[in-house]
């Protein structure tokens, strides 16, 4: 009687071999087809290609699909998801809490900011680094796709020729401004929570908001609003 496909298992590799070895039809019955009509395999003598690549984009096929679903999806949810709406209206007073929840509910649908990314460059052949809030806003009300980087820019040196209030900006307070400006080009977003972070330059740089507040004499919290308004306010076209 042969020993079952259990105590097959538990054979030391030597005496498995020795068994499979002392029955040479084992192969030739295990590779037997089991319906009585032979399967055919089809072989190639030919050299394998490339003929194209394509991405898949969830239920959409093509980037041009995945964007106008993403569009539809936008304008299905605007006045459920708190923060789409103050993306939408308000981006001055969207926090990075409210950001955070705003994008893991995008991923969720499948529109995560790389997948968009992505869509956008094979559509237009254009790499653009909007971020998630540059993306949303293109798709829902035709802002302009710009690099994220370039919007902080104009954002800073709008801010700094015209500070609220008319009073020239002091040397550490124009330091401030460019340090907030470079922590947004690497955070999305920096609110008045964001002075406080630990893992931000802020806190380890002497800061934190009760001490830049008062640098920026009580103002700072209006101060962050003005600058990410400027954020998107019409830009001019990216070079």
């Amino acid at each position: 009687m042969p020993p079952s496909s259990r105590k097959l298992k538990t054979l030391p590799l030597a005496d498995l071999a020795h068994w499979i070895s002392q029955r040479p039809g084992l192969g030739e019955l295990l590779d037997r087809q089991t319906s009585s009509t032979p399967r055919p395999v089809y072989v190639s003598d030919h050299p394998d290609r490339v003929d194209r690549i394509e991405r898949g984009y969830g239920q959409a096929h093509k980037p041009e699909e995945y964007l106008r679903e993403f569009s539809d999806y936008l304008k299905r949810h605007s006045n459920e998801i708190p923060a789409l709406l103050t993306v939408l209206t308000r981006p001055r007073d969207l926090t990075r809490a409210q950001l955070r929840e705003l994008a893991l509910a995008l991923d969720a649908a499948g529109f995560s900011e790389t997948r968009l990314a992505t869509a956008w460059r094979e559509l237009t052949n254009q790499d653009i680094a909007a971020r998630i809030v540059g993306y949303i806003r293109q798709a829902a009300i035709g802002d302009p796709l710009l690099p994220y980087s370039e919007r902080v820019d104009h954002a800073l040196q709008q801010l700094l020729a015209h500070p609220p209030g008319g009073s020239p900006w002091t040397t550490p307070q124009r330091e401030w401004l460019k340090r907030i400006a470079a922590q947004t080009k690497a955070n999305v977003l920096v609110d008045c929570a964001a002075l406080d972070d630990p893992d931000l330059i802020f806190k380890r740089e002497g800061g934190g908001f009760s001490r830049l507040d008062k640098i920026f004499n009580g103002q700072l919290q209006p101060i962050l609003a003005a600058f990410n308004d400027a954020l998107w306010v019409t830009q001019p076209k990216s070079a």
